[in-house]
């Protein structure tokens, strides 16, 4: 019991891990998609969302069994699986740019070390990556829960009480696209995790989805109790507010979530370089270098234009895993009706 419950736990520090990127702990997402001054209850609606995408994407790796999301595709796609590559290759790179944009964003609160520092964070990421998915979900399992505990203290300081929360209007086009835009990279991670039972692929899902939502109630509120949304970060702002001690831990703090979603990303697009390249330093120097041309662009482009688009198309991805599953499970159904009653004919 206690073994079933860590492995999902586990794999929810993943889901979470891939979601609380760059744009996901600097406020930056929350902005872009849903105001300066957002709806608190788009947050519950977001958890719910998060949940049936996690879901999704674990039943379909349990359904899967493959360790890599390029035969993932090809059983989910079949001959249109060129189409999802390209995409996924896209979405997960374009997240590894925004990561390395971010790092250097970061870096510039200190000093100007352009583009030194997400040099060295993608070294980082290129090393454990090559480790393989236990890699990735050790390290998600390490930093995760730091990352929560800080962004929940950090906003619920910065909140200014007696709250008054905003009742602005909720856009669900653009819920669905948020969480489809994050979904996405964790699809690529999620559906090559094969070994949880449904009752651990739900609670995984569960835990990860009451987390997400958590969270951004919290930068909600401080979003509305403090005026950051036009920074480039605004939980740095938030923090800043709290005092220059929590505005000095927030700093490792998003380099920390910046460093679990890049991991995710970098391990996405490495999985597909290395069926060309077969070399594994070649391959990791490549998505690396790949990744630094995307975040020249600049951290704030890269989210503000990208992520959307990232959303629309994910919306077809999701669908089409969906699909797969219930016409999967429409065969199952076909197959075992036909072997009851070839064994009835038989006993007749």
């Amino acid at each position: 019991m206690l073994k079933s419950f860590l492995r999902a736990l586990s794999v929810s520090m993943l889901i979470i891990g891939t979601m609380i990127g760059a744009g996901f702990a600097s406020g930056k997402e929350v902005v872009t998609f849903f105001g300066a001054v957002p709806n608190m209850f788009i947050a519950l609606i977001t958890g719910v969302l998060v949940f049936c995408c996690s879901a999704l994407f674990l039943f379909v790796g349990r359904r899967v069994k493959k360790t890599d999301i390029g035969e993932v595709n090809g059983v989910v796609f079949g001959k249109l699986r060129p189409f999802a590559d390209v995409f996924m290759l896209f979405n997960s790179m374009t997240v590894l740019g925004a990561m390395l944009a971010g790092t250097d964003s970061l870096a510039s609160e200190f000093i100007d070390i352009l583009p030194v520092a997400s040099i060295v964070m993608g070294l980082l990421c290129a090393v454990i990556a090559v480790k393989g998915l236990s890699g990735v979900i050790k390290a998600n399992a390490v930093l995760v829960p730091i990352m929560i505990v800080f962004l929940c203290v950090c906003s619920v300081a910065a909140i200014e009480f007696p709250f008054r929360a905003q009742t602005g209007s909720i856009n669900m086009y653009s819920i669905v696209l948020y969480v489809s835009m994050n979904m996405i990279l964790g699809g690529g991670v999620l559906t090559t995790v094969h070994k949880l039972s449904p009752r651990e692929i739900i609670l995984a899902s569960a835990i990860a989805a009451t987390v997400i939502a958590a969270l951004l109630m919290c930068i909600m509120g401080a979003l509305q109790s403090c005026a950051a949304a036009y920074a480039d970060m605004p939980i740095l702002l938030i923090a800043l507010k709290n005092g220059r001690i929590m505005y000095f831990v927030a700093i490792p703090v998003i380099a920390t979530s910046i460093f679990t979603t890049m991991l995710s990303a970098f391990k996405s697009v490495y999985d597909y370089v290395l069926g060309f390249f077969k070399h594994k330093i070649i391959a990791a120097g490549t998505v690396l270098v790949g990744g630094l041309i995307v975040g020249a662009f600049g951290f704030s482009n890269v989210v503000g234009t990208l992520y959307p688009i990232i959303g629309i198309i994910g919306l077809l991805y999701l669908a089409c895993n969906c699909w797969y599953l219930i016409r999967t499970r429409v065969k199952r159904e076909v197959k075992r009706k036909a072997k009851r009653l070839k064994s009835k004919m038989s006993k007749t």
